[in-house]
């Protein structure tokens, strides 16, 4: 059987990871040219900065397990960081990727047959068959299953004409976040690794470069929060960018002002309200949709979506 999984982040990942060990044969698509989703890292003048999620969480035994039995100890470490503020279920510290975030997704990879750079523009059901066409209305392929895990609202505009699947997955909703990545002269004095709620704007602060294999000084990430964002969310990275350096330098005042780096907006960076459901699955279509919004919105929780739709999908083969 041939299925097909698109979205290359923990949940994509991990589900195309279960159904390769219940012998299909398994293509993962992803639109951007490498693993991660929101927990991508760009590279900058020969290090790394952690762009999307800074670093996760693992409050169950079962995902740590998982982890550690399929990436290597030095890919995946505990980053034992000082938090100022009071964080929420999704901003609790406890592991990152080593020298990058992105590490844990491409060591989940392995040698799964990986497709990046590729937009999934359209699926249409023939027959027993899915059809997948990208952004340039090329056909893909054939596939015997398909398992969406992008976020809610790529999600259904890709099911949107299976009315089934449509209105469950319209329930979901996400909101956007802008970061911005600048670097100091000189670290912030006695400031705390990871800082919630540090500003006006802000949502959270965190030093990239006190994390391990960054390979760069300085360097802090700002995350401004979902009304802030709200408001500028069409602005280009060149308006917004300088505007987010502003609320830092306006609360910490460094010796000099910050240098902005980049800029990126993510448009569906948290869950807003979720699902409540661990996934959804069209048996008599062959389609399932997993990630971390059905229940929440941490990187965990895309996790347990996944495998959760994963065994679904072994008890319907068996």
């Amino acid at each position: 059987m041939k299925a097909a999984v698109i979205g290359a982040g923990m949940a994509g990942i991990t589900i195309a990871r279960q159904l390769r060990v219940q012998g299909m044969e398994v293509t993962l698509f992803d639109k951007s040219k490498g693993t991660g989703g929101r927990m991508s890292s760009r590279s900058w003048q020969g290090g790394w900065i952690d762009h999307g999620a800074p670093y996760f969480a693992a409050r169950t035994e079962e995902f740590y397990s998982y982890l550690q039995a399929r990436i290597p100890s030095t890919a995946c470490q505990r980053w034992l960081a000082r938090v100022q503020g009071i964080p929420n279920n999704d901003e609790l510290v406890g592991y990152i990727g080593v020298p990058r975030n992105s590490s844990i997704t491409r060591g989940l990879l392995g040698d799964l047959n990986f497709q990046p750079s590729t937009r999934i523009a359209r699926l249409e059901r023939e027959g027993q068959r899915w059809l997948l066409f990208n952004d340039g209305e090329s056909l893909l392929g054939e596939w015997d299953m398909v398992v969406l895990s992008a976020p809610a609202p790529q999600t259904y505009a890709l099911v949107r004409d299976i009315p089934e699947i449509a209105v469950q997955v319209k329930k979901a909703e996400m909101e956007p976040c802008w970061v911005a990545a600048v670097q100091l002269s000189l670290p912030l004095r006695k400031a705390a690794e990871v800082m919630i709620d540090p500003a006006p704007g802000l949502r959270r602060i965190v030093a990239n470069s006190a994390k391990p294999g960054r390979n760069n000084d300085g360097v802090y990430l700002l995350q401004a929060t979902a009304d802030w964002t709200q408001e500028h969310l069409e602005g280009s990275p060149e308006q917004v960018g300088p505007k987010l350096c502003e609320l830092f330098d306006q609360k910490f005042t460094p010796a000099k002002p910050p240098v902005l780096l980049f800029a990126h907006r993510w448009r569906y960076a948290f869950t807003k309200t979720a699902l409540e459901k661990e996934f959804l699955w069209g048996r008599g279509l062959q389609i399932g949709i997993c990630g971390d919004w059905c229940i929440g919105r941490t990187v965990e929780d895309a996790w347990i979506s996944a495998m959760a739709l994963g065994k679904r999908i072994s008890e319907g083969i068996q």
